[in-house]
């Protein structure tokens, strides 16, 4: 045969083809445990990959990322060591001069592994891998590494563990060197279970090596222990004729899984770290799956991959996609998944699909589960989808058996195109986690997994639980999955057409699932509607239930699963029908596409008569419109065998079968509540509030519901009070109406609508004004409500038409149901009949919102939240604002919110706040509800109590149409960051004006924060404005009359945020110093000094009485008011003035008794109304003798009107001492108080306004007498935690050890050893080296912007101390010369002080001078979790003195004190602090007292000294107790209580002889005509709703109300009033009457056991 011709080219693929070709198809085939190489040459398996190349081209070591490898050059791997060995392994290099010279791969600078000696207690070394899963037959775990062992002593060894801790098994050993070199050794790993490798060396007295550790694709780590399952590969090489080169694609085959897979809560694969277990099933037919990149594929395979992937976006990121290599018509690309154990009920799968090219072909994906003949398409595309990553989202459902996915190709010859797959996605997969207990009655607890599931998911025909029980044990005929027909459900008869029942997916393309809900498979049926012809647009199909009786007050719940996909989709509806002759009422309606989902749908329904269910099916305009049902089940309901438009009578039967059922078996107690199905005891107390602790909730079944919309004609708990109805034959009352029932005439006494659906077949209740005569009254009441939480709310929508309509009242009654019960709370709304038969009151949607008690949060607080006493969590913005979010008002602890800045309720006053001057009339402070009717509240925002004083504006005569009066704040500080102002407005009336708020600041810019403008609604609205600007500025309130008396505008509860801060100049300004005495002293006029602590304590220390006067002293009026001043924040004065005897003032004076004489006395104006308040009030006394007294004259008559009363204001509070009202005729009449002794007071007089335009009661001749301190006995101080100084001199306790002398000897500041040992006390005096922190156990901030210096002299005298607060010692400050404006510094302590509130004082000095621009120095209590408390704060230049503060720092859980000091505008505003200290009380958590002593019965006990005296003493005129409580007598005191001879014991005498129940006594309301019912009334403070006895103090817990035991003794308040009602008593109730269509919120504050109902 001729030789052809052959080219150069030629030769070339020859030559190609031999290398790549002809070795593998001549020479010896490997074997399946072999590696080939592309020479043909065959290795052992355990040679890949093992850090030496063997093939001679590196090919058996270049795809090795998925083997799982160490070479030590950057760090460990994955590899761990022993804590508790002597010897550790250490990275090294051949130069280190450690061991071996050279690595495994004979480099002096590459790494291995060295022994070196650590010091741990086992004399070894060890190495640990992660965990991998169990071996298999076919899956060998090999472990390759090098080691250099030296010819001495040792071992080296390797073995298995299979869990942490337990047992090592030896599988292999080497003791002998071997040469001084490296050696190679593979060790083969068989193990049953998940295993550890543990390498371990014994050491010997030179030093061994390991290198280059390799673990086999065979070993297979945890699920979540890497990024993703090793798959086995193996390599094809095809020749490309076209280009003439050898091209090897690598194909992933499927890896040897013993195990099935456990979904995490999200499994994920985006394969960039391999190919996460999914593998071609069909290799070999040049056409398949593979793992890789685009830009890993050689040039001719490259435009088979995507351009980018999905996950990175880039043309090196990794995803699964098919590419063909040869062609045939029976090639098939299959992608199979790995195998999954079980899915949960919400598991979906998803990922992204690229499918793009002219012959790209279809693609099906295929569910394929364990002993189901059948495979079930979850997913199909078909052909081009474009250029562009497309996601797909698969609904699996819960499946019980093992499962995996098939994703297959065709290629058919001509397949041509890009198909990948990227980001798979598995959510929702995992079945609940195993739980102890469940949290809450509304869950299930599985049997067998233990875990929680939602009570709704019980007997739904799914298997949540993983374990069937919560399917376990359901009521029969009360669930359907149509696997064996329409169980009890049935077609209606009337409709169109029916529903169908199918597996598989329906008919048409493109609509309808492709599998049932039930199982998940094409095997399951399910019902839809088949909307193509003969069907018609708006065709209906009507699936009928069972008949189901009345509810009672347990909705009957519904679930059902649907499906609707497709283009033409129209509506699925569920009614509920009580008649077989109509549709009935709609339930829930869904229209259009709902995606290719099954989707859930629970419905609650109520029905006071029996009903059925009907699911009704509508047809689209197109055949693309399948709907489909499964699942359908019904919880706590009853199936009814009677018809549905039944009689009263059967359903009367039906109810009584119902309440004569037999309990559960139980041990309660007549103090507990039983739950019905299971008899667990549950306190009565929880009974009916609004929370279900039973598991059935049986506790809530004859409750009043959270809502009612009347629908069905059900009450929800409401009902009507007989006791209030009339005796008439047609008495006025309430009836459940509809619109629909109106008769002809009725159209415009109420609604023609209901207010829930808007529909005339609504259902609302309403007062029918037709029956019964003028001021009927109708109540309709809830059952009684054990509690709610702090922030319930009633709301309800009403509707009052007609000129003649009557009035609607709500109100609560609260008290004691029965002797030794609980107190209970009936919600009473009253409708009271107008003057004619036209205008019914109605009502509708009555709905209690927020009212279940508070739960403690399984959370952390977090830091912008407050932590309530109780773990509660509230948002910040909701502290110290009047309301008690936490329910046991932690957030409203006035120590808490001491530091508020303009906090005020408007009980006493205006507090901060300032009547303006410039406007045309002044706010007015009030109580209970305004002069006009039909405006105004009926009760204040803080009490919610007519009792409650809260303030406004009368808009009725005289004043005018614009009129405006004006409150202005006091000055805040433009450093204020994130403030607010808080408050609660109401505005409610026909004629209302407007309310504005301005920010004003000091350059009197302004700007508008709100304008409310008309009626708002009769209820309190809070309000919440932003507050911020660039210069310092206030607040001004401005309230505007409208047109019309009827527009009456109130606030209450003020306040300003935490963050808000007083700007410097609005701080009190201090006394004038003087350079001619020490530091921190004041000088008299004659040249003397004295301390600011001598000021005001009624001793002339200066002698010429520089240091007491101002103060409120002694005073007759002749020459001034001798310090006594006017309140700012009132709308009248005391005013001095002379006697006349043409005004209303008293004639002559008490001093002279002429009309020359000065007196105070209450000023009467033309717009003064009845109520009005003067305050005149001293300074600030220091401390008074125990034998103090406070004398005066007053003056009241028949023309010099008005009521004066007397306090004492303290730190702990404000109490009344002495009031007086009436007239005792025209003469001046001598008051006696003894004020007894007292630390740190005011004295203040109150005048109010008994009339309007009234005032002119006087008081003239004040006298301090005998308050000279001294007098007491010698070693008995006032309070028993005082400090007694060596000289007897006592001092307050929190100022002891505080680096200032306190007593005069200065004893208080010796033995101070245990005070200043308080972690955080600190002088700053340390030695030099020494660091400062740690020696005052204090932290610097690491999260602040720098950090404090310490210092003992700034040398830059002007913005900065010269010495520290001592004069030679250190101090530390903030170096503001190098920090830009803002910045700030935080110190803290170290330690965590317990939990306290108002006990612990922080005490120490700081220094702020220098820049105008001085910055703010903050204190605050930091926790754990939760907001930090700004506990004290100041700002600006303070002067170049140290300042000394003493403040209490408070917090619920255990805090450390931060101090937080912010730099200024420029460097000169440095902030220093000196001499920390803290009182004892912070590191013992409370104030520590003495035992009281034990007297005997016929002793009394003096209240704040230790002493015993015979109780014939007590109220004998003579002082016996050295504390003088033993003459604390209020019936003695001038004016007060009169005789209490003819009323029952449990009873209060008014001067009238009108008898009044005792408990009313001291209540804060006047219920006597001369308000004697609250003169002389004890002020102690009782908490948790306990009642205070007047004669022993003691707080009288709601336990011993009404008990038959007379506890308090004096009137026997604790026994009076048991019966629930106030004889006698004249309650009246307020109406409101509003406009047609406003809601009415009516807060339900959080229910407690007062002595009295509320009064409305």
């Amino acid at each position: 045969m001729p030789h052809s011709h052959v080219s150069p080219s030629d030769w070339r693929w020859l030559v190609l083809w031999l290398i790549c070709v002809v070795p593998a198809a001549i020479g010896r085939p490997c074997a399946e445990d072999e590696f080939t190489c592309a020479t043909g040459t065959c290795l052992p398996a355990s040679h890949v990959c093992d850090f030496t190349e063997q093939c001679g081209d590196g090919g058996d070591e270049h795809h090795c990322f998925d083997w799982d490898r160490c070479d030590f050059e950057s760090d460990f791997c994955d590899l761990t060591q022993s804590d508790n060995s002597q010897f550790a392994w250490a990275r090294k290099t051949g130069e280190d001069g450690i061991g071996p010279k050279w690595d495994h791969r004979d480099s002096q600078t590459a790494h291995f592994l060295s022994m070196t000696y650590k010091g741990g207690k086992q004399p070894l070394a060890t190495l640990r891998s992660s965990f991998f899963l169990p071996t298999g037959v076919r899956q060998r775990c090999q472990v390759t590494f090098y080691y250099h062992l030296p010819p001495q002593d040792g071992a080296l060894s390797v073995g298995l563990q299979t869990h942490q801790g337990g047992p090592v098994q030896e599988v292999w050993r080497q003791t002998e060197a071997q040469k001084e070199r490296w050696t190679r050794t593979t060790v083969t790993i068989e193990s049953r279970d998940r295993f550890q490798v543990r390498s371990k060396l014994l050491p010997s007295s030179e030093t061994p090596a390991i290198d280059d550790i390799s673990f086999s694709n065979g070993c297979v780590p945890e699920v979540g222990k890497s990024s993703a399952h090793k798959a086995h590969k193996t390599h094809h090489c095809v020749v490309k004729h076209r280009h003439r080169v050898c091209v090897c694609v690598r194909l992933f085959l499927r890896p040897p899984l013993p195990f099935f897979l456990l979904f995490p809560s999200a499994a994920a694969c985006d394969f960039e770290g391999g190919s996460c277990g999914w593998y071609e099933n069909a290799p070999g037919d040049g056409f398949d799956w593979i793992w890789g990149s685009r830009v890993a594929l050689q040039p001719d395979y490259q435009d088979q991959a995507p351009p980018q992937d999905h996950s990175t976006d880039t043309s090196k990121g990794h995803s699964m996609f098919v590419v063909k290599t040869t062609k045939s018509l029976s090639q098939k690309a299959e992608l199979r998944s790995p195998k999954f154990r079980q899915s949960a009920s919400g598991c979906t799968l998803s990922f992204w699909h690229y499918n793009y090219g002219q012959a790209v072909g279809a693609a099906d994906m295929y569910l394929r589960v364990d002993g189901v003949n059948n495979n079930t398409v979850v997913w199909r595309t078909l052909y081009d989808q474009g250029s562009r990553w497309l996601r797909v989202l698969i609904q699996l459902g819960r499946l019980t058996r093992p499962f995996h996915f098939s994703l297959t190709k065709l290629s058919l010859g001509v397949f041509d195109g890009v198909s990948a797959l990227d980001d798979i996605r598995f959510e929702d997969c995992a079945l609940p986690p195993p739980v102890p207990v469940c949290q809450g009655q509304q869950h299930f607890h599985c049997r067998d997994t233990k875990a929680c599931i939602d009570r709704l998911l019980v007997c739904d025909l799914t298997d949540d639980c993983g374990d069937t029980s919560d399917e376990d044990h359901c009521a029969q005929g009360l669930q359907c999955d149509f696997e064996d027909g329409l169980c009890n459900w049935t077609q209606d008869d009337v409709d169109n057409f029916d529903w169908t029942r199918i597996q598989g997916p329906t008919p048409t393309a493109k609509t309808g699932p492709w599998k049932d809900h039930s199982l998940g498979t094409v095997l399951g049926h399910y019902l839809y509607i088949e909307t193509s012809a003969p069907q018609a647009f708006r065709d209906t199909a009507v699936l009928l239930s069972p008949n189901f009786g009345p509810t009672a007050h347990q909705a009957c719940i519904f679930r059902f699963h649907y499906h609707m996909f497709g283009q033409h989709v129209y509506k699925l509806a569920v009614y509920k029908r009580t008649s077989r002759d109509a549709q009935g009422l709609l339930l829930w309606a869904q229209y259009g596409e709902q995606g290719n989902l099954w989707l859930r749908e629970t419905l609650h329904i109520r029905s006071s008569q029996p009903f059925q269910v009907l699911v009704e099916g509508t047809v689209g305009d197109d055949l693309n419109g399948d709907i489909a049902i499964d699942d359908l089940s019904f919880m706590d309901c009853l199936l009814y065998d009677g018809e549905c438009n039944a009689s009263l009578l059967h359903i009367f039967i039906f109810y009584s079968s119902l309440h004569t059922s037999v309990s559960t078996p139980n041990n309660c107690s007549h103090e507990q509540f039983a739950c019905q199905e299971t008899g667990r005891c549950i306190d009565a107390g929880r009974r009916c509030d609004f929370r279900g602790d039973c598991a059935d909730e049986s506790d809530e079944v004859t409750c009043v519901q959270p809502l009612c919309n009347f629908e069905g004609g059900l009450m929800c708990g409401w009902h009507q009070n007989t006791s209030t109805s009339s005796e008439a034959e047609h008495p006025f009352q309430w009836f459940i109406g509809q619109g629909a029932s109106l008769h002809p005439g009725e159209e415009n006494h109420r609604p023609a609508w209901d207010h829930s659906s808007a529909s005339h077949d609504g259902f609302y209740v309403y007062a029918d004004s037709s029956n019964g005569a003028y001021g009927a009254i109708a109540d309709l009441l809830t059952p009684l409500i054990s509690r709610t939480g702090p922030q319930c709310t009633l709301t309800f929508w009403y509707h009052m038409n007609g000129i003649t309509v009557g009035t609607l009242v709500g109100w609560t009654f609260t008290g004691p149901h029965c002797a030794r019960c609980l107190s209970f709370q009936q919600i009473i709304l009253r409708a009271k009949r107008g003057i004619s038969y036209i205008g019914d009151v109605t009502l509708d949607d009555v709905a209690f919102e927020d009212c279940a008690p508070l739960l403690t949060p399984d959370r952390q607080c977090h830091t912008d939240e407050f932590t309530c006493a109780n773990d509660f969590c509230i948002s910040k913005d909701n502290l110290c604002d009047f309301s008690d979010h936490c329910g046991d008002a932690s957030d409203e602890d006035p120590r808490i919110c001491g530091h508020f800045y303009g906090r005020c309720d408007f009980e006493f006053d205006l507090c901060s706040w300032r009547q303006w001057q410039g406007d045309d009339f002044d706010w007015l402070l009030r109580v209970g509800s305004t002069p006009t009717l039909g405006t105004g509240p009926s009760a204040d925002h803080t009490l919610q109590d007519p009792s409650g004083h809260y303030i406004y504006v009368e808009s009725s005569f005289p004043q005018t149409v614009g009129n405006v009066a004006k409150l202005s704040s006091l000055t805040i500080s433009r450093l204020s960051r994130d403030c607010k102002l808080i408050f609660y407005v109401h505005m409610a009336g026909r004629s209302m004006g407007s309310l504005l708020v301005y920010q004003v600041t000091v350059s009197n810019q302004q700007r508008q924060l709100l304008n409310l403008t008309g009626d708002q609604g009769n209820y309190w609205q809070r309000r919440q404005l932003a507050l911020h600007a660039d210069e310092d500025f206030m607040v001004l309130i401005e309230g505007q009359v409208g047109k019309g008396g009827k527009g009456d505008i109130s606030l209450d509860d003020i306040t300003f945020t935490g963050e808000c801060l007083p700007a410097a100049s609005a701080s009190s300004p201090a006394p004038p110093t003087s350079r001619l005495c020490p530091s921190g002293y004041l000088q008299c006029h004659g040249g003397g000094c004295y301390t600011p602590r001598q000021r005001c304590n009624f001793v002339d220390d200066c002698v010429d009485g520089t240091d007491e006067e101002e103060c409120g002293t002694s005073c007759d009026f002749e020459h001034g008011r001798c310090g006594w001043k006017n309140s700012l924040a009132d709308n009248f004065d005391w005013v001095i003035g002379l006697g006349s005897l043409q005004s209303l003032r008293p004639p002559v004076d008490h001093t002279l008794g002429t009309q020359n004489g000065h007196f105070a006395y209450l000023e009467a104006t033309p717009a003064g109304l009845r109520g009005d308040k003067a305050h005149m009030k001293s300074s600030r006394w220091t401390e008074s003798s125990g034998t103090c007294r406070l004398t005066f004259w007053y003056f009241m008559s028949p023309k010099a009107t008005g009521i004066i009363r007397l306090y004492v204001k303290t730190d702990h509070g404000l109490s009344e001492v002495w009031n007086k009202t009436g007239s005792p005729g025209d003469t001046w009449v001598k008051a006696e108080v003894p004020l007894r002794r007292l630390r740190d007071f005011e004295i203040i007089f109150e005048g109010v306004r008994s009339k309007d335009f009234g005032g002119g009661a006087a008081i003239d001749d004040i006298r301090f007498e005998s308050c000279q301190p001294g007098d007491e006995v010698p070693g008995l101080c006032l309070l028993l935690t005082d400090f007694m100084c060596a000289n007897k001199q006592c001092i307050d306790s929190h100022l002891v050890c505080d680096y200032k002398a306190d007593c005069d000897d200065g004893s208080d500041e010796v033995d101070c050893g245990d005070v200043h040992s308080v972690p955080g006390t600190c002088d700053f005096n340390v030695p030099e080296g020494e660091s400062w922190e740690s020696s005052c156990h204090l932290h610097q901030d690491e999260n602040d912007d720098f950090d404090w210096t310490i210092s003992s002299g700034v040398l830059d005298t002007g913005h900065g101390p010269v010495t520290d607060h001592g004069g030679k010692g250190r101090f530390i400050y903030i170096n503001s010369v190098a920090q830009k404006e803002g910045s700030v510094a935080i110190i803290s302590t170290w330690a965590q002080f317990p939990a306290s509130v108002g006990m612990c004082h922080v005490r120490f000095f700081y220094y702020m001078h220098g820049s105008k621009q001085i910055r703010t120095l903050k204190v605050y209590t930091a926790t754990d979790a939760g907001m930090n408390l700004l506990m004290w704060s100041t700002s600006g230049n303070q002067g170049g003195t140290w300042k000394y503060a003493n403040i209490i720092v408070s917090n619920y859980k255990p805090f450390r004190v931060t101090f937080v000091a912010e730099v200024g505008v420029d460097g000169d505003t440095d902030i220093a602090l000196d001499d920390i200290s803290f009182s004892k009380e912070c590191i013992t958590q409370g104030v520590v007292t003495l035992p009281p002593p034990t007297c005997s019965l016929e002793s009394f006990q003096c209240q704040l000294v230790p002493q015993c005296i015979s109780s014939t003493w007590q109220c004998d005129g003579e002082a016996d107790c050295v504390d003088g409580s033993d003459e604390f007598c209020p019936t003695k005191m001038p004016g007060t209580l009169g005789p209490q001879d003819r009323c029952h014991s449990s009873e209060f005498q008014c001067r009238s002889g009108q008898c009044i129940p005792s408990l009313l006594r001291c209540d804060g309301v006047a219920d006597c005509q001369g308000a004697e019912d609250e003169f002389a009334c004890p002020v102690k403070l009782c908490l948790n709703d306990s009642l205070l006895c007047e004669d022993t103090h003691d707080c009288v817990p709601p336990s011993q109300r009404c008990d038959g035991t007379v506890d308090c003794v004096s009137f026997q308040p604790d026994e009076s009033s048991c019966t629930g009602e106030l004889a006698g008593v004249r309650h009246a109730g307020s109406a409101l009457r509003v406009s047609i269509g406003k809601v009415l919120n009516m807060e339900v504050t959080r229910v407690k056991s007062p002595s009295v109902p509320k009064r409305v």
